[in-house]
């Protein structure tokens, strides 16, 4: 794009977005996003442990390179929730009937950890604008890249999925609330900006977008998506009379739930199969009703309680697996840090930023409620980024300052963990090397 179409895009941004602080954030969103969501998703335990390494060496260069870095109580209390859950994941080893699940599913929850702590220590008000757009971005990328497969280079009927779109995901329903995430991000930026061309950058990536949702066909999607939008334009202001917004929503709902079903799947927004898999997941809940089953235990539990021949390894609801698996513990955990950014949107008004990314937030915790994004996670960091930024943009009230020993300290932690996380990387391959 010529520089001269650039510049009111530009001049648009605030100062901090437009040095190079701001770029680089954008930059970084931008891949990292792109690159795990080629890599399948970050489904894959090494892929994941990668990402982990990535994040951590982002949030140290960010905390020796940053000259001030604040932290409000919300931004505090959203990451020691996940840390804290991160902490039971793994001692769930103690009491899980497969103790060689909790550990592996500890790092991944530590995955979102370092994710949060990345857009806290790396990330100001100032460069929101970058850090949303570079996500948008990365969303785009990996949509693109999926459309043009199935376009031009079919991978072919999947025995799981059909013809619907999954690519690079590996998963519809995934790729499909990955898509509604990206919507959201493009038509709040639309409406952020203030310039015609800024405006046109901003809507582009709905070209690519909305044929990529349509072709997953992912009904939890398309009905998650006009529950997103109503956040954003309720919270940035737009729209705030209930007799428009309770109708709009209604007949998004509808119109998610028929365009969802176009292909070829009945007519319902939780389909056949999840209320069996939920049915299951509440009698593990039962019995094991003061600690839960065990992290990573629910896929053992259906193959041996499942009242069909299906075989599938989540229960298709992160809050219900949480409480089968972790117990009311880990779900009180889980449930504090992702109220938390719900709890500051109260906290500001007309804040378009803000409310975009609300919007996008709003549409990952639906979605999460009826299916495995949890373990999918790209989609999960794109959707606590969005509740991050909301932290960020709504800061309010007193900050912490992270001195000198704070830092060490959150070095020292990263470092930990970036160790251990090797040696487990090392010791994955040794043994496939030793079983191949």
């Amino acid at each position: 794009m010529r520089r001269d179409v650039l510049k009111p895009v530009l001049r648009r941004l605030p100062l901090e977005a437009q040095s190079p602080v701001g770029l680089v954030v954008g930059m970084v969103s931008f891949a990292f996003v792109a690159v795990v969501g080629f890599a399948d998703g970050g489904y894959l335990q090494k892929t994941w442990r990668l990402s982990l390494l990535a994040l951590l060496a982002i949030a140290a260069a960010a905390l020796l390179a940053r000259g001030r870095v604040e932290l409000r109580a919300s931004a505090l209390g959203m990451v020691g929730a996940l840390a804290a859950l991160a902490a039971w994941t793994a001692l769930s080893t103690v009491w899980s009937d497969v103790p060689s699940t909790p550990p592996a599913e500890a790092e991944r929850t530590l995955l979102y950890v370092a994710a949060m702590l990345v857009v806290f220590v790396g990330c100001s008000e100032r460069s929101l604008p970058y850090l949303l757009g570079g996500v948008l971005a990365g969303i785009t990328a990996d949509c693109a890249y999926g459309l043009l497969r199935y376009l031009f280079w079919p991978p072919g009927r999947s025995p799981v999925e059909g013809t619907l779109l999954f690519l690079p995901l590996g998963y519809a329903n995934a790729l499909g609330v990955f898509a509604a995430m990206g919507i959201v991000l493009a038509l709040g930026l639309a409406l952020w900006t203030r310039t015609p061309a800024a405006r046109a950058l901003s809507l582009a990536p709905l070209l690519v977008l909305v044929p990529a949702l349509s072709l997953t066909s992912s009904r939890g999607a398309w009905v998650a998506l006009p529950f997103g939008l109503a956040a954003m334009l309720y919270v940035g202001g737009r729209i705030r009379s209930a007799a428009v917004l309770v109708p709009l929503l209604g007949a998004g709902v509808l119109g998610g739930v028929l365009i969802g079903s176009s292909g070829g799947q009945a007519i319902s927004i939780l389909g056949q199969n999840r209320p069996q898999y939920w049915h299951v997941a509440w009698k593990l809940f039962e019995a094991n009703s003061l600690l839960g089953g065990g992290a990573g235990t629910f896929g053992n539990y259906w193959l041996h309680n499942r009242p069909t021949g299906e075989f599938v390894q989540d229960a298709h609801s992160l809050y219900l697996e949480m409480l089968a698996e972790l117990g009311p513990l880990g779900l009180a955990l889980l449930v504090v840090a992702l109220v938390l950014p719900l709890l500051a949107v109260r906290r500001t008004q007309n804040n378009m930023l803000v409310a975009t990314a609300a919007g996008a937030y709003v549409t990952f915790l639906l979605h999460a409620g009826v299916d495995w994004d949890w373990e999918m996670p790209v989609v999960t960091i794109v959707g606590l980024s969005c509740g991050a930024a909301i932290l960020v943009g709504a800061r309010r009230g007193r900050a912490i300052a992270l001195g000198l020993p704070a830092r060490a300290a959150l070095l020292a932690a990263a470092a930990a963990v970036a160790v251990y996380v090797s040696i487990r990387i090392g010791a994955a391959d040794l043994l496939s090397v030793v079983l191949g």
